[in-house]
């Protein structure tokens, strides 16, 4: 008499782009049909449909194209200067007395009461834009990455100081790519910010971008328009949180797995 060996169930899952498409599909259903049920104004809230028709996509597009390069500009600009912060400020205390108070008052201070200083130093183009969005997206990174710096365990600082390794080299070959968890949490944080932070400067200082056309859209009653740029900034926002969790993936799998 043989003994069966038990059947192994392998799980299949869904890949993440369908499911967010399916929840997305889902959405735009719920919304067409609760705004039809309801008759909600076309002024107040239009159709889905009604926005991919009667919207200027065009308009809407070339105003994408300015945020998207905007955000990544400050999303690379922000989170280079939060790992550079970071790093100098856990190798020096005096550096870190002096520097991460005043990293917390500058992030503590609303971007509009920043706007006018911004604008003398940078004028009312991309440079400013740029400005307000790295100054958005630092702050998250420099949190992170200090805590993955200093959440290295003791037995390996010890182990350093045994084989009597140089400052560099423990950065360098420890405590950096031991941080390099946090600081991608941090990028994924910093993402969506980063559009939010173009957004509003576009709003308050002046731009090319989503951000002035929502503004413009409003003001001038083209509502379809201006629903159309707040739907494409967020495809934006999205597909740049899910370039991070790409990279995440291909670059950090041990620590997304663990």
């Amino acid at each position: 008499m043989s003994i069966g060996l038990p059947r192994i169930r392998r799980r299949v899952s869904m890949p993440a782009w369908l499911a967010t498409a399916i929840v997305v599909l889902i959405v735009l259903a719920i919304w067409q049909l609760a705004v039809t049920v309801l008759g909600v104004s076309a002024n107040v809230l239009p159709a889905p449909s009604l926005i991919a028709v009667d919207a200027n996509w065009p308009l809407v597009l070339e105003a994408a194209l300015n945020t998207t390069l905007a955000t990544l500009a400050g999303f690379a600009v922000g989170n280079a200067v939060g790992l550079a912060l970071a790093v100098l400020i856990c190798a020096s205390r005096t550096f870190s007395d002096i520097v991460y108070p005043i990293a917390v008052v500058v992030r503590a201070i609303p971007i509009v009461a920043l706007a006018p200083f911004i604008t003398l130093a940078f004028g009312r183009g991309p440079g400013a834009t740029v400005v307000v969005a790295a100054l958005i997206v630092f702050f998250p990174t420099l949190v992170n990455v200090i805590l993955g710096l200093r959440s290295v365990p003791g037995e390996t600082i010890e182990l350093l100081k045994v084989m009597n390794a140089s400052t560099v080299f423990g950065y360098l070959k420890v405590r950096i790519p031991f941080a390099m968890p946090s600081f991608v949490s941090a990028l994924k944080i910093s993402a969506p910010n980063a559009v939010l932070g173009v957004m509003t400067a576009e709003w308050i200082i002046g731009g090319t971008g989503l951000g002035r056309l929502v503004v413009q859209s409003w003001l001038g009653l083209d509502i379809t328009t201006m629903w159309g740029a707040v739907l494409v900034s967020a495809v934006v926002a999205s597909v740049l949180f899910s370039i991070v969790s790409l990279a995440e993936r291909a670059l950090l799998g041990w620590a997304v797995r663990t």
